[in-house]
């Protein structure tokens, strides 16, 4: 990953995400090993964080598509990309958290297998949030 593509990842992610904490080019680097991502015509327009959190256990998060690109399958494409990472690692359980008012990526997950198992409320944030998980069969 080159730090353009970094700078990309963050501007993408901070643009398309409710964050509490704005990502950097710097934080991307630091961890690039856990980003996929989708490129055209040398601009990426999808990105997704998949991170080890247990030896069984990883997280999908920030999943962020291009405004211009969404409804054309690419949160899919990078989904798919993001549980091959985890699945290449072994992993046995994927999760993920989503605003309760974010209709797209619940959608997403749920029509890819993903249950809702819970909610809280972040305080940080003042969102209330979906906690989904899928198993992975090896």
């Amino acid at each position: 990953m080159t730090k353009e593509e970094a700078k990309q990842i963050a501007d993408l992610i901070n643009t398309r995400n409710e964050l509490t904490k704005k990502y950097s080019s710097e934080s991307i680097l630091a961890s690039k090993e856990n980003y996929v991502f989708i490129k055209e015509a040398d601009k990426i327009i999808a990105c997704a964080e998949s991170k080890k959190v247990q030896w069984y256990q990883y997280e999908i998060s920030h999943v962020s598509i291009d405004a211009n690109y969404e409804s054309k399958g690419f949160g899919s494409k990078i989904l798919k990309l993001s549980e091959n990472k985890a699945i290449e690692n072994n992993a046995r359980l994927l999760q993920c958290t989503i605003r309760t008012n974010n209709v797209n990526s619940i959608r997403l997950f749920s029509t890819k297998g993903y249950k809702q198992v819970n909610m809280f409320h972040n305080l940080k944030s003042g969102n209330w949030v979906f906690i989904y998980q899928k198993i992975i069969s090896q």
